[in-house]
């Protein structure tokens, strides 16, 4: 039963991705006709602006039925603090967030993209790069001198990655994969690539650039990181697709 229901809740967002995807295809051409007529801009407008998805009302079944699969798939989920509906709640914004697509495909993490690039952008114009990363450092410090103090105790350096890179959700909301080159190493691709390259078409984020915001700001940040947990990183250059690769030094 469990699974009969779950499957009709996949289909019912699938139906939904499939449509938005097929009308995305004919957007550049609507416009083009809805300025030709203020009533066709109106219509236009009106579908443009709307993103419901059929899905609302309906967050306590989708949430239901997440639930089913990760208890199907022998995973963890604990919502002990949360509830079915709540989770049904991100999963309908998941949903929507795919649906977005008719100017450039957005993604779950295009808000805290957004809103680094806000701030690098804005320490760029200001030359605060150096107060950026203190204000930043500031915001997980407590955190930081825990782990550190863990280091201390244990001996696991190791820890001071999982902290930054697994442990809390300012990182793994904001990337979505990562790859263990061993205990000791990590590698993903920057976020921002995407984001800065549709903007850029429009004029927003034109003065940086992704060698810029590693540089001045990813670096600088991880380098504070490992100060405040008393241990020694390495963060490689910007790879020519996008890649970074954090590392321990003995």
């Amino acid at each position: 039963m469990k699974k009969l229901f779950f499957g009709q809740i996949v289909t019912s967002v699938i139906f939904v991705l499939i449509s938005s995807c097929a009308m995305a295809s004919g957007h550049n051409a609507a416009i083009k006709e809805a300025m030709k007529d203020p009533k066709k801009m109106e219509a236009f407008m009106q579908d443009r602006l709307d993103h419901k998805t059929g899905l609302e009302g309906k967050e306590a079944e989708l949430g239901q039925g997440i639930v089913a699969l990760v208890q199907e798939l022998d995973g963890k989920l604990d919502l002990s603090k949360s509830s079915d509906e709540a989770l049904g709640r991100y999963i309908l914004t998941a949903v929507k967030t795919m649906n977005h697509n008719a100017s450039y495909q957005h993604e779950y993490n295009d808000a805290l993209v957004k809103l680094h690039l806000t701030a690098v952008s804005f320490a760029k114009e200001t030359d605060m790069y150096e107060q950026l990363v203190e204000v930043d450092v500031k915001t997980t410090e407590y955190m930081m001198k825990r782990i550190g103090s863990a280091i201390k105790m244990t001996g696991r350096e190791d820890f001071a990655l999982m902290a930054i890179f697994e442990q809390t959700t300012c990182f793994f909301q904001l990337v979505d994969e990562l790859q263990w080159n061993s205990p000791t190493s990590v590698t993903y691709t920057t976020p921002f690539s995407r984001v800065m390259e549709a903007s850029q078409k429009v004029g927003i984020f034109a003065n940086l650039t992704e060698e810029e915001v590693h540089n001045n700001y990813i670096i600088p940040r991880y380098m504070a990181y490992a100060e405040v947990m008393g241990v020694k990183l390495d963060v490689s250059p910007l790879g020519a697709n996008g890649e970074i690769t954090v590392t321990l030094i003995d």
